[in-house]
């Protein structure tokens, strides 16, 4: 297939925003555990915080709708979860004591505003590094390194809302079809594989998987290849190797979906330097 994304400079300004975003996923398996690694999870953490964040607290009802997949029972179980495990508490609304309230507890808005900052900052300084952030956001990274609440609405509640709109576009380019806790790894690495010229064997692509057992990684496989997204193809040098490639639709549906989400977070932190955001606390 050939289109601007053929081009090795716009691989490589790519493959660097790829690199960025499965080191965020990386930092939100370190920071929030195993145990939450999933989308569902993910969006019902963020979700909660850029609430609590706006001052416009979730409601229950629709902190479970915001976990996206599951039925009722599914998504209360999961919310008692995490109410147990005291990340986030229950409190009633108290101009309508019908309505009831999921807000973070101390411990986990600490939590989630170190992981915010530090992801944020990370992903600054990688895409400068990689010379796909202009110059004058530099000073950004100074000011990461402050440490107070003036750094959650100004600067963390945006980047907490970009993160949830770049999931939504992942969602929306494969139709709710390919979880990213599921599929991400997965699609990425392989699509790497074909542009390296190195592409993956079956071993190796469901090694790339990060959750499920070897069972539930082929089968994982296995319906992508049959939804059109990756094929199978044996080694011309050792019939008894198969290799897992991308079709051209997944390299298309990838690209652009890269794309986007590198431009709409090169305007993020465009945003945040033109603001001249100070951290520091409100007096």
């Amino acid at each position: 297939m050939h289109n601007t994304f053929s081009e090795p400079a716009a691989r490589d300004a790519l493959m660097n925003w790829m690199k960025c975003m499965e080191t965020y996923g990386q930092s939100w398996l370190e920071d929030i555990g195993k145990a939450y690694f999933s989308q569902e999870y993910w969006y019902l953490f963020t979700v909660t915080l850029t609430h609590y964040w706006r001052s416009t607290p979730l409601n229950v009802s629709d902190a479970c709708d915001s976990m996206k997949t599951g039925s009722s029972k599914t998504r209360e179980n999961r919310l008692r979860k995490i109410i147990a495990e005291h990340f986030f508490v229950k409190t009633k609304n108290r101009a309508d004591l019908r309505q009831t309230w999921l807000q973070p507890t101390p411990e986990m808005l600490l939590n989630g505003r170190r992981h915010f900052r530090n992801s944020l900052e990370r992903t600054i300084r990688s895409l400068l590094n990689a010379q796909l952030l202009a110059s004058s956001s530099e000073p950004l990274l100074d000011k990461m390194l402050c440490d107070n609440e003036g750094l959650d609405k100004h600067a963390l509640l945006p980047w907490a809302e970009f993160l949830i709109d770049y999931t939504n576009d992942w969602n929306a380019t494969f139709g709710n079809h390919f979880h990213t806790e599921e599929y991400w790894h997965l699609f990425v690495y392989c699509l790497l594989g074909c542009w390296k010229g190195q592409p993956l064997t079956m071993g190796e692509a469901c090694s790339c998987i990060r959750t499920g057992s070897n069972r539930t990684r082929e089968k994982r496989i296995s319906r992508a290849i049959n939804r059109g997204m990756l094929t199978k193809q044996k080694s011309g040098h050792d019939l008894r190797t198969t290799f897992i490639l991308t079709t051209e639709t997944l390299e298309d549906l990838l690209s652009k979906h890269f794309s986007r989400t590198l431009n709409c977070f090169r305007n993020l932190a465009q945003s945040l330097q033109e603001r001249q955001i100070s951290f520091e606390s409100p007096r």
